[in-house]
């Protein structure tokens, strides 16, 4: 369970009802020295490793010195790439990064006031000297925080799809922004952006940027997961119906009134509580790649609970998404990576516990694995890859 109402020191001494009531969404938000332990988490050379590997979503922007300005090149890479890179005014971006350290995914955690199915993935930055991607604006929440180095960012005014963008380049780089905040980010400081929010990132040396970026589904592609699924139960044996049709003059005129009660009637096929349910708790805890799937472990109930009594932490598979259905603390079924997962015989509150909290301890956990039903079902969500066990 998290409280909403202490302050919290990462968002300057705002308790989550303030920050979410004052800032979310509708202006920036500036903490100095918030989180300094990610100062030296992650480093240069560990963003170009994970550059170079398959599976890994990089790309590097090169402002100056490519075959155009603001050329864009997207990975995997190789070390004869980064050789040939100039010294100043490009960087590289590697996605998701908190899928492959279970250390950065703990800082989730800070932010579990927001629901799980809002977060999408830690992304990280690294530049030399005068390395940006242009003056631009995001569709989505973002708490940049600043690694090693230092950053400078100036904010400008919010934008909308008319906003006017640099030509020749894949990028969404806008032509002008006026300034209405300059500020420059030492090791530790926090920045909120809201959606469609210009801003504009220079690094002022080699510098690490985290971006804690959250996700908003289209609500086209909300509304297609509720049609189809209220068609697959409907059939096309669900007729219009107008019992108190009225003679009309006009054979051919579309009466307005009509289309009220065809609108009225669709809609209530949409209108089922146990619909949106069906429907939106799969969508909403699919993973962020579509091809994701977690590598588990043998483990027996007597094993795991050796394990976690010897001081190994349970860990939420970071590249997981989970959802769960029910009250809150108490879950009634459980979505992960959009599949159903069997609960049967484990507490409800129990599921609730391991799904709401990125990592856990034997002292959490001690209580509810006296229950030798939610022993079974916990390894085997480990041995599903949902769940990790992480050793010193």
């Amino acid at each position: 369970m998290t409280a909403t109402n202490i302050p919290l020191s990462y968002l300057g001494g705002l308790t989550a009802d303030e920050f979410l009531r004052d800032y979310w969404q509708k202006k920036p938000l500036l903490v100095r020295n918030a989180f300094p332990e990610l100062a030296m988490m992650v480093g240069k050379e560990d963003l170009l490793e994970l550059g170079q590997e398959d599976s890994i979503e990089a790309r590097i922007i090169l402002e100056k010195d490519g075959k155009k300005p603001w050329e864009l090149r997207k990975g995997p890479f190789n070390s004869k790439v980064y050789k040939t890179l100039p010294k100043t005014h490009w960087t590289i971006l590697v996605q998701a990064v908190d899928h492959y350290f279970p250390e950065l995914a703990i800082f989730w955690q800070n932010f579990s006031f927001i629901p799980s199915w809002r977060t999408d993935d830690i992304m990280i930055s690294y530049a030399p000297v005068g390395g940006s991607v242009g003056k631009h604006f995001d569709q989505y929440d973002v708490f940049l925080v600043q690694g090693s180095g230092q950053r400078r960012w100036q904010l400008g005014e919010f934008c909308d799809k008319n906003a006017a963008l640099v030509a020749n380049t894949s990028l969404r780089i806008l032509q002008d922004m006026p300034v209405t905040f300059d500020e420059v980010l030492n090791a530790g400081d926090l920045l909120y952006v809201p959606p469609k929010l210009a801003h504009y990132g220079v690094a002022q040396n080699e510098c690490i940027t985290y971006s804690f970026g959250f996700r908003a589904p289209s609500l086209s592609h909300v509304l297609e997961q509720l049609v189809d699924t209220a068609l697959a139960h409907t059939g096309s044996e669900n007729l219009y119906q107008d019992k108190d049709l009225q003679a009309q003059t006009h054979h051919a005129w579309l009466n307005p009134a009509h289309l009220q009660q065809l609108q009225t009637q669709v809609l209530a096929l949409l209108n089922q509580p146990t619909l949106l349910t069906e429907a939106l708790a799969p969508f909403l805890s699919e993973a962020k790649y579509d091809d994701y799937e977690p590598a588990g472990e043998a483990m027996t109930p007597i094993t795991l609970v050796k394990k976690l009594e010897s001081g190994v932490v349970l860990c939420r598979d970071p590249a997981s998404r989970f959802v769960y259905v029910g009250e809150a603390g108490s879950a009634h079924a459980l979505y992960i990576n959009g599949e159903s997962v069997d609960i049967d015989g484990a507490e409800s509150t129990f599921i609730a516990l391991v799904a709401d909290n990125r990592q856990l301890t034997w002292p959490a956990l001690q209580h509810h694995l006296a229950n030798t039903a939610n022993q079974t079902w916990l390894s085997q969500q480990v041995e599903a890859g949902y769940w990790l066990l992480l050793e010193d």
